[in-house]
């Protein structure tokens, strides 16, 4: 199962690799900027599960802050080979039977290397628990590598 996804992800970034080259050509054409270095992928959602919970786990802790206030500290870590952009988390606070009461979404701020891991400090609204998610991200490819 593992090896088709693999394969099904390979085919995507070959599909949009040479898709892009007509896209950059097409805009170096009328004369926009394109930085050759750098090429953001979104990765689609296959089968069941979030997507984002097939390429990132998040270790978390919530402690005490100001009156009304937690503060919740850990790392995003990025178990895909390629850095990752644009990394937002979902931070819900949860009631006593388990049912969001309160939703946010939070960026990371940095990069989340391939295979490593990114630090994030929030303050929320205090709540009995909470559940903490990455909700979506881009992966960084980098062309001719």
């Amino acid at each position: 199962m593992f090896r088709i996804y693999v394969l099904a992800i390979a085919s995507f970034v070959v599909v949009g690799v040479a898709l892009g080259g007509a896209v950059v050509k097409a805009a170096t054409a009328q004369g926009w900027d394109y930085d050759p270095t750098l090429v953001t992928t979104t990765v689609p959602q296959e089968g069941g599960g979030s997507l984002a919970d097939q390429f990132f786990h998040v270790e978390w802790t919530a402690t005490a802050s100001r009156p009304g206030q937690s503060r919740i500290t850990g790392y995003v870590y990025n178990d895909y080979g390629q850095p990752a952009v644009n990394v937002r988390l979902q931070i819900s606070g949860l009631d006593a039977t388990g049912r969001d009461v309160d939703n946010m979404t939070w960026p990371v701020g940095d990069t989340v290397p391939g295979n490593g891991r990114a630090y994030f400090d929030v303050r929320v609204p205090d709540s009995r628990s909470y559940r903490v998610s990455v909700v979506s991200f881009d992966f960084l490819e980098f062309p001719g590598k």
